[in-house]
């Protein structure tokens, strides 16, 4: 009835959010993210899906911004957005709304608006705790946290922030016996706020060296993975929905940076934090007794000593506003040297206006219908286009992030950096990266990173907010991956070729998380394989050196480390020998206690194949890989990620009749346009039965074929004999003489042409045939240039309709009238409009071509 999604960023054809334009679906996502995809710019993915995630985001919406406060140019464009949804001769029936969301109001705005509400809100019998419960905190000033040397100036920070955090647990701890409080509630857990990452990471290692596992780092560097483990771990006993009845045997100590303002719900007695503006201070008090408990929370708030006075210089994070609202805390002390931050206590005494103790809000540049043109092309994409950060962020914001992971299968020794890098991709795609195991990265820091330089000392992790600049390299750059799929991706040593989301994949030998953020300690540094259960459903296991070294020690992991190093050899001389060892081993590391609980359940998936010799081959870089064919029974991500856009990877999946799939893709196209207007659901239905038209192309069936030219039958719109890897498909297409880049997409526009009494039945045929056009990504505006000497003239018949047309479409001609085509479109139905009803027929394609797996998958069962 309701699925549910998390959207980070960077996941190559892991669209499980993007499934159907007609399923009730929440998606928990950021404003780069969601941004991105609403302007046709959709960061990390390629230029193919960009029109159909805007299609998705821009129609049949509700965006609910959290934290405006902190998303003011995002806010604006949202609201240009909704403006220019109107633009259309023909607006199509999809709403489109936004609803702000905040706990610090913009200046003049009182957060109970008026008496009677004021009222009812604290005598209510949850919120009045909440917003009577006071909070004494105390001003202290790091004095020795002043100086030029930033990393000097962070340790001794750090060191006060945990010097008054213990302080104010021993003084707890020692009011325990003569207060109710401690006596029935246990030992407390305390908060530390920093300004800065690496504030945090010193602050945390100080800690650890006598806390050990009751001192956590939270911050916006981090996987959600080892977030999850983090909350749902140590930190489980400090949830707010639980706080009232926990009973801690020892204090726990939380580090953490923004991220914790706006994330996990948690609940403390006691907090320290740097000063911020008054907005941030606000927003951490409300961590402390979250829930109103009948308690004495304590506080404080500590200042860097270069940062006390007036005339200080701007902070990189909160500039002028930081020192003013220092200022402005110390008029507000009481006899005992101490303020109430709790709500209640502060609201009366703020003043009314807040300008100078907030951060200015950054303003995004005016969005002009030029500008959303020049977005609404993304095939090929205009030079020069639109920066969207500009409109997500504002001029003056730090630049976006770049999703980043580690694999430790991407190792060996290699005869040249192309065999390197083809091993890599291939590897890569045994299992792609999926979005729990990615670390959000500042695009500066890593490119910093890639050249050996270390991470600005100053830079916090507000969402896409970072100080420092670029800087020159000092030793040879490293080598990463960038994932883009099979066919796009590509290893990159120049940090100038690093753009805003893309998805790095790291060797793990290289390291890095210390730099660039935080792994806990103990956490695998290649979660792979368990966020790819996560994420698509599927069991897989890359059993190399690499990988098998981050798991638990055992003798099931001895024992797969020898297949693994045995495989080469046994798979040709006894490929049922090597199936039946695995299979034992495999059984065996289900019962393994010692092994994590998703290790256990794909272990156990596996060793259930009824097929496993099937499922076992050579890892592109050493080790074997073991793939299930089957989906596991618990979906953790919400569903399948199928989401195809090349012809390599979407036809190559299983043998289907092209007749068959034409009339399925048709019945998602009615099923998925039943609340459109009946001409336009006539005009989708028809698109989506002709859409691969093209691919009746006799080379394009030998490419199906694995390049036989000589094979003939009936006409398939897939096969599972359809070469995967890079260099075999290579082979395959010079074989079969289907050109390098072709689209049997156009071939469709040609051959629907030919049947004029077929196209006559279009309500509007010029959306027919660009609907058709698009569906792979080309031709919005101009179709892609195929160089095709030998193109033949193809002819068939369907449902009783003869086509004729030749391979050579012409269609990448100025004058072939596709461009005009796609602004009369786009003038008709809007920027956003024409692109859901573009979203439709691929998402129609996408779901009959899934369906058509799950139903091989049902009969293998």
């Amino acid at each position: 009835p309701l699925a549910c999604f998390q959207l980070r960023g960077g996941i190559y054809r892991d669209d499980s959010w993007a499934r159907s334009p007609i399923q009730p679906t929440i998606v928990c996502s950021t404003v780069d993210q969601t941004g991105s995809r609403l302007l046709f710019r959709a960061y990390g993915r390629s230029f193919k899906a960009w029109h159909l995630q805007a299609g998705l985001v821009g129609n049949d919406s509700l965006i609910l911004l959290d934290e405006a406060h902190c998303a003011q140019p995002f806010m604006e464009t949202l609201n240009s957005v909704t403006r220019y949804r109107a633009w259309a001769e023909e607006p199509l029936p999809f709403p489109f709304h936004l609803v702000v969301m905040t706990a610090t109001l913009p200046s003049g705005t009182s957060l109970f608006p008026d008496a009677e509400t004021r009222a009812a809100d604290r005598s209510h019998r949850v919120l009045g705790k909440r917003i009577e419960a006071t909070k004494p905190c105390r001003l202290v000033i790091a004095e020795k946290a002043q100086g030029k040397d930033a990393a000097k100036v962070n340790q001794a920070l750090a060191e006060k922030l945990v010097a008054e955090a213990i302080a104010l647990v021993d003084a707890a701890m020692a009011q325990a016996p003569q207060d109710d409080l401690f006596a029935t509630q246990g030992a407390p857990a305390i908060v530390i706020f920093c300004n800065r990452v690496d504030t945090a990471r010193r602050a945390h290692a100080l800690l650890e060296r006598h806390h050990k596992d009751r001192a956590a780092l939270l911050t916006g560097r981090m996987r959600p993975l080892d977030k999850d483990d983090t909350v749902s771990g140590t930190l489980a006993l400090l949830s707010a929905e639980r706080s009232d009845k926990r009973r801690l045997v020892e204090p726990i100590f939380v580090v953490a940076t923004q991220t914790l303002e706006v994330g996990a719900n948690l609940d403390f007695d006691l907090l320290v934090s740097e000063c911020a503006d008054l907005a941030a201070l606000r927003q951490r008090f409300g961590r402390l007794n979250r829930m109103g408990r009948p308690m004495q929370a304590r506080a404080v708030i500590v200042v860097r000593g270069d940062q006390q006075k007036a005339d200080a210089k701007p902070d990189p994070v909160y500039g002028a506003a930081l020192t003013a609202t220092w200022s402005w805390l110390n008029t507000q002390i009481d006899e005992s040297g101490e303020l109430d931050m709790g709500i209640a206590g502060l609201e009366d005494r703020l003043p009314t206006d807040l300008s100078t103790l907030t951060v200015p809000g950054a303003q995004a540049p005016v969005m002009l219908p030029a500008h959303v043109d020049a977005l609404a092309q993304t095939a090929p994409e205009p030079y020069p286009s639109p920066d969207i950060a500009l409109f997500l962020h504002g001029p003056q914001a730090g630049r976006p992030d770049v999703q980043v992971c580690w694999r430790a299968d991407l190792a060996g020794e290699f005869p040249s950096n192309r065999e390197r890098d083809q091993a890599w991709i291939e590897a890569v795609g045994v299992c792609p990266p999926a979005a729990g195991e990615l670390m959000p990265v500042p695009i500066t820091a890593f490119r910093r990173w890639l050249v050996g330089e270390s991470d600005a000392a100053d830079s916090g992790d507000l969402e896409s907010s970072e100080a420092g600049t670029e800087t020159p390299a000092t030793r040879a750059p490293r080598a990463v991956l960038r994932w883009r799929g099979l066919e796009e991706s590509g290893v990159i040593t120049d940090p100038g070729a690093i753009r805003p989301g893309d998805l790095l994949v790291v060797p793990a030998g290289l390291g890095g998380w210390e730099t660039l953020g935080h792994i806990p300690p103990g956490a695998a540094k290649d979660q792979g394989d368990r966020a790819h259960r996560n994420a698509r459903a599927k069991a897989v296991l890359r059993l190399t050196a690499g990988t098998l070294s981050e798991w638990p020690e055992s003798s099931s992991r001895q024992a797969l480390s020898t297949l693994a190093a045995e495989t080469k050899a046994r798979l040709d001389e006894d490929p049922d020998g090597l199936a039946a060892d695995l299979k034992a081993v495999l059984s065996h590391l289900a019962e393994e206690t010692t092994a994590p609980e998703w290790l256990r359940e794909i272990a156990d998936h596996l060793a259930r194949e009824r097929r496993l010799d099937r499922c076992i081959a050579l890892h592109p870089c050493g080790g074997l890989v073991v793939k299930g064919t089957r989906r596991l029974h618990a979906t953790i991500g919400g569903g399948s990620g199928f989401s195809h856009e090349d012809d390599a990877a979407a036809s190559g999946t299983i043998r289907v009749p092209l007749a068959d799939h034409l009339r399925g893709v048709r019945e998602f196209a009615t099923r998925f346009t039943q609340h459109l207007p009946r001409m336009l659901a006539e005009d989708l239905q028809l698109a989506a039965f002709c859409h691969d038209l093209g691919k009746t192309d006799p080379r394009f069936q030998a490419l199906l074929h694995g390049g036989n030219p000589w094979v003939r039958g009936t006409l398939l719109a897939k096969s599972g004999n359809m070469p995967k890897g890079k260099a075999d498909y290579a082979a395959a297409l010079k074989a079969s003489g289907y050109p390098r880049g072709g689209r049997h997409e156009l071939l469709s526009v040609r051959l629907l042409e030919s049947a004029p009494d077929l196209l006559a039945q279009a309500h509007e045929p010029d959306l027919v045939l660009h609907l058709i056009a698009s569906h792979h990504g080309h031709c919005r505006p101009f179709a892609p240039i195929v160089e095709d000497p030998s193109a033949p003239y193809v002819s068939l018949e369907i449902d009783g309709v003869t086509f004729n047309a030749s391979s050579a479409t012409g269609l990448e001609r100025l004058d072939s009238g596709v461009p005009e085509r796609f602004w009369r479109l786009i003038r008709r139905y809007g920027w956003w409009g024409l692109a859901g009803l573009e979203a439709m027929l691929m998402l129609s394609d996408h779901r009959r071509s899934e369906s058509e797996e799950r139903d091989l998958e049902t009969t293998d069962a």
